[in-house]
């Protein structure tokens, strides 16, 4: 990705048609005045969580979780933040996770968790079979489900080729 600053592209989003401070800030789920503050500098506290939310929001930041597989980061900050809730499994799940010594975790491990090694995949070659294999058991027999799972993935792959088409294109004009 480019080196553009959380703030820049925040402002950037801002400066949309159709967009003002107060519908990014409500698509953040934040108060306007913080992220008025925080664009002048003057915030008096702590503008990580925003930082976290522009990245996952508007930069497509993503991590590896071990329970939902590549997930942006503000969602990941979100199910560090919430309460634990027997209602469903993967909730149990994710708040065990994030407090298990997950390495994208800020929570501090408990000691009633165990670790959980999370495979972060370092190289760049897309993993087809590993893929609709997590698609697959992330579906559980649905295959509505799976078809809906295998079209976001479509077009996150689309998403992912156009970008690179685009920066290959822009990369070979500047030279």
């Amino acid at each position: 990705m480019n080196n553009e600053t959380w703030l820049t592209v925040l402002q950037r989003e801002i400066d949309k048609p159709g967009k003002s401070q107060n519908k990014v800030a409500k698509e953040l789920g934040v108060s306007s005045s913080k992220l008025s503050q925080a664009l002048r500098g003057v915030y008096p506290g702590s503008i990580e969580d925003l930082k976290v939310k522009v990245e996952g929001k508007y930069m497509a930041r993503t991590v590896t979780c071990p329970i939902k597989g590549e997930i942006p980061i503000d969602e990941c900050s979100a199910n560090q933040e919430r309460p634990f809730s027997s209602a469903n499994r993967e909730r149990v799940r994710l708040y065990k996770a994030c407090r298990a010594g997950c390495s994208y975790s800020k929570l501090d491990v408990t000691a009633k968790s165990r670790s959980i090694d999370v495979k972060v995949i370092t190289d760049d070659v897309y993993h087809i079979d590993n893929q609709i294999a997590f698609l697959r058991r992330t579906a559980k027999g649905n295959s509505l489900r799976l078809n809906e799972l295998l079209e976001a993935e479509l077009t996150k792959l689309a998403s992912k080729y156009n970008q690179l088409l685009w920066s290959k294109k822009y990369s070979r004009s500047e030279k």
